[in-house]
């Protein structure tokens, strides 16, 4: 019987100290991305993909929500899928709006910022991201 106590004790330990690590990564790393978040978006490189402000308004179930990147380009957002963390939201233009939908913004919650890898329908070469801020409610 102390032979089973000296090997399950290490056991005991190592299984403790992995569920803390796991748990300390979750609170570092995510977090919900409900709410409104702001900031820039760039393309890679030298591609001619200009610096745009977005704004992107996620609800509570995290399942849709908007974005706006001018008062005349903006919609509503779906949720398309989650994978490797992020959420994947289609981008859909409202009525009226001059610009056209399709692209796709990957949000993945990093700390108290929401990073945005927005994936063009235009191709690669017109693909963008950055790092949005919470907007604090008035």
């Amino acid at each position: 019987m102390l032979v089973w106590s000296r090997r399950l004790v290490p056991l005991l330990v190592a299984a403790i100290c992995a569920l803390t690590a796991v748990a300390a990564v979750g609170r570092t790393h995510g977090g919900p991305l409900t709410g409104t978040w702001s900031g820039y978006i760039t393309g890679q490189g030298n591609r001619g993909v200009k610096r745009h402000h977005i704004v992107i308004v996620v609800n509570a179930n995290e399942t849709g929500g908007s974005w706006e990147l001018s008062a005349t380009c903006h919609g509503p957002l779906t949720l398309d899928s989650i994978s490797n963390g992020y959420h994947h939201f289609l981008r859909k233009p409202a009525r009226g709006s001059t610009c056209a939908g399709g692209d796709v913004d990957c949000l993945k919650r990093v700390r108290a910022k929401v990073y945005d890898a927005v994936t063009s329908h235009f191709g690669g070469a017109y693909d963008s991201s950055g790092t949005l801020r919470r907007v604090r409610s008035r």
